[in-house]
């Protein structure tokens, strides 16, 4: 009896052996977990405060939810490459990730200029956000999934659409004279870009494209009668308001906003802990800059302006609104006639906005 328990015990102790050795065995030469290191491309500056957002992101929030498997590196506009080859870069893999307003890429994709934002089109972040990822709810309203129609139309350039409609901020127009009618447009020399110099140049004015750091003194010249650079908290921030007095509301782009796009290799590469992590990620530093800058800071530069530095608001109304909402849909009918994908684009908007109660 004695016997047999002495070898049920060495069998025992054998087999706990093994289970110890095999346990060791697969912690030796397990995989270590990837380590993903990125290279993000930004349009924006370090100077725009709203930034600390996506600063916290990349230095804090993705390394600790990926337990330091997805490291990214955050580089200024123009820092590593040029806003204007920020698409180049990010298909051929150059770069990993990019935020950058897609008006930048519509000669190469047509259908990013609608998704920018339209003159006189979508009019909250809340309804860019629902625009875009809106669940249908049943005898209410919803269900547009801009983002799923943007997912297509960007994986056939070789890039995944990660998140858009998040950093969102309007766009308007500061002139040097007083514009107490739409009428007071015609002859003006105005920077802008993309749609916004097509409505300047259907009312009479005359669109000019210049860098930022130009504009100040072609305005303190005369060389230019009015500028957009964003709204009121990207001109107060460039010093507009030294020299243009006059605001025009309402902004003839309610709600422009960012892009994400990711390399469409490097994206399919990760695992899905980590898509939903850089997603989620981007939303949340996307909706700081919307909130803590670009919206409670355009009430706060608009009313900075005025009280301190004499700004004047001068609001197109009646007559004068009806022409400069009749000029900008001529546009949204221009830019449907592009591509088949734009026209559907376009009437995903025309949907969206009779739905609102913004459009017959």
């Amino acid at each position: 009896m004695r016997k047999n328990a002495g070898w049920v015990f060495l069998l025992g102790m054998f087999m706990l052996s093994c289970v110890f050795w095999g346990f060791e065995s697969q912690t030796a030469f397990a995989a270590p977990a990837k380590v993903y290191k990125w290279k993000y491309v930004q349009w924006r500056i370090a100077a725009e405060l709203g930034m600390a957002g996506y600063k916290d992101l990349f230095e804090k929030r993705l390394p600790a939810m990926s337990n330091g498997r997805l490291q990214i590196k955050m580089y200024w506009a123009g820092d590593l490459v040029k806003s204007a080859e920020a698409l180049d870069a990010v298909k051929t893999g150059m770069v990993e990730i990019i935020g950058m307003p897609s008006i930048y890429f519509k000669g190469a994709i047509p259908e990013a200029s609608i998704e920018y934002g339209l003159p006189f089109g979508i009019r909250t972040p809340d309804e860019m956000y629902n625009f875009l990822y809106g669940a249908t709810m049943p005898g209410l309203f919803g269900g547009w999934k801009g983002a799923d129609f943007m997912r297509k139309v960007y994986a056939k350039h070789g890039v995944h659409y990660l998140v858009g409609g998040i950093d969102c901020w309007p766009a308007a127009y500061m002139f040097t004279k007083p514009i107490n009618s739409i009428a007071d447009i015609k002859g003006k020399k105005v920077r802008a870009a993309g749609n916004m110099i097509t409505w300047i140049e259907k009312l009479g004015g005359q669109g000019v494209y210049i860098p930022g750091e130009e504009a100040y003194t072609a305005l303190q010249t005369g060389a230019l009668d009015g500028i957009t650079w964003g709204s009121a908290m990207g001109m107060y921030t460039m010093k507009f308001h030294e020299v243009c007095k006059y605001f025009l509301y309402p902004p003839l782009m309610p709600v422009n906003h960012g892009t994400i796009l990711v390399n469409k290799k490097v994206w399919d590469s990760l695992t899905d802990d980590l898509k939903q992590m850089l997603e989620f990620g981007f939303i949340k530093a996307g909706l700081d800059m919307t909130n803590n800058q670009n919206f409670t800071g355009e009430q706060w530069a608009l009313n900075v302006m005025q009280k301190k530095h004499g700004v004047k608001i001068n609001t197109l109304t009646g007559e004068d609104l009806k022409r400069a909402h009749q000029v900008a849909y001529q546009i949204w009918d221009e830019e449907a006639k592009k591509s088949p994908s734009c026209a559907e684009l376009v009437q995903k908007i025309k949907d969206f906005m009779r739905t609102m109660g913004h459009m017959d």
